[in-house]
């Protein structure tokens, strides 16, 4: 008999993982083929699909400022967390629509603080297909008083290289930021990098990924969050 592993990440705009699994197990499968479904997912959009299990529903500001529902999940000991559901473009209809210098993650800090009033010990957060490049401050300042954090591993999963201080420049302008928008936001994000290293002590210039999601990564990293490899995670 043959056997195959469909393994993909979503194809975005089209199909989650799961449907593109679903799609191409029942193919082989009509052909007599073995199938096994292995839904994958780096960090971006699909995060919250492939690694949830039991799922909840949580209200938490959005990028905009309006209230949003959005779906994470929590087994009684790991958090998942996609980053989009709370804090996403999408949600407020893509670019055309979003205002990118006051677009904040107050939101993924909510659900953050929220998995940690449940009892979470570990969480996993996944950036992709954020709306804001805030550095993370809007999530950072949700996650006060930061001492709760103790004992709670924070991992978060990056689906880029980018450095803090280059976020504006590569990913506002996917977010609606006009040439003098980035660079405004370029220079909020390194003041940023001061404020983190006054406030926490940690440096997030050289952090690999920092930038991801419009800094959003670095902004977890300051309060004590672990950076690491989408895929590898």
């Amino acid at each position: 008999m043959k056997r195959l592993v469909v393994a993909p990440d979503k194809m975005r705009g089209t199909a989650s993982a799961r449907q593109v699994v679903a799609a191409v197990a029942d193919v082989a499968r009509a052909m007599s083929w073995q199938v096994d479904e292995v839904p994958l997912a780096d960090g971006g959009e699909g995060f919250l699909d492939v690694l949830g299990t039991r799922m909840r529903t949580s209200t938490v500001v959005g990028p905009l400022g309006d209230p949003v529902e959005a779906e994470w999940s929590f087994d009684g000991t790991t958090a998942v967390i996609e980053m989009a559901r709370a804090s996403g473009l999408a949600l407020i209809g893509l670019a055309a629509n979003n205002d990118p210098v006051r677009a904040s993650t107050v939101g993924t800090g909510e659900l953050i603080s929220e998995a940690v009033r449940s009892g979470a010990k570990r969480v996993l957060v996944g950036l992709g297909g954020s709306a804001s490049t805030d550095g993370g401050l809007g999530a950072v300042q949700a996650l006060a008083p930061y001492a709760r954090l103790s004992g709670v591993r924070i991992t978060v999963a990056c689906d880029v290289t980018t450095l803090f201080a280059d976020a504006a420049r590569v990913f506002a302008p996917q977010k609606g930021a006009t040439p003098v928008q980035v660079e405004l936001l370029s220079r909020r994000l390194d003041a940023l990098v001061v404020t983190y290293r006054q406030d926490f002590g940690v440096d997030v210039s050289e952090l690999v990924g920092g930038g991801a999601a419009g800094g959003r990564a670095g902004g977890l990293a300051a309060v004590g969050a672990e950076l690491v490899p989408g895929f590898d995670l």
